[in-house]
């Protein structure tokens, strides 16, 4: 993840070791899904969930393009789930140039990156390393029944 935010919204929901064999379900929030597909114009328009955001209502109804822009005066719902005001007399204008929070922000794909290692055996390479060189003989004590 390129962002604190992201990594902090990360969460592993499900995670099986089995001997050599690794399995892990990852669970993230706004901001891990901001920062693996991007925001703003430089988002990755392959993202599978972006088309029903887009024709959701916390998709901002001036925002004709992936740009960021502000929004008309008024309540509305932001991706967080929370309400929140818009202060603007004009929706549309690109916020993007301001910067600073509104900047546009390329994506990292870490999650892609991530499933792409559990599957060509980079976790499980990694796994097994450790395996090997933890030393494992100084946290077992053998006694005799």
């Amino acid at each position: 993840m390129l962002t604190p935010e992201g990594r902090e919204s990360l969460r592993a929901d499900e995670l099986e070791v089995l001997g050599n064999f690794i399995t892990a379900k990852v669970v993230g929030g706004a901001y891990a899904a901001m920062d693996n597909f991007g925001k703003g114009s430089l988002m990755d328009e392959d993202n599978p969930a972006l088309a029903d955001y887009k024709n959701s209502d916390l998709w901002n109804p001036a925002r004709r393009d992936n740009t960021i822009r502000s929004r008309t005066r008024g309540p509305y719902t932001n991706i967080f789930g929370e309400t929140v005001e818009s202060k603007s007399n004009v929706g549309g204008i690109d916020l993007e140039q301001k910067g600073g929070k509104f900047a546009p922000q390329p994506p990292s794909h870490a999650l892609e990156t991530a499933a792409r290692w559990m599957r060509n055996g980079r976790i499980q390479a990694k796994w097994q390393e450790s395996l090997r060189a933890f030393p494992w003989g100084r946290f077992f004590v053998v006694t005799k029944d």
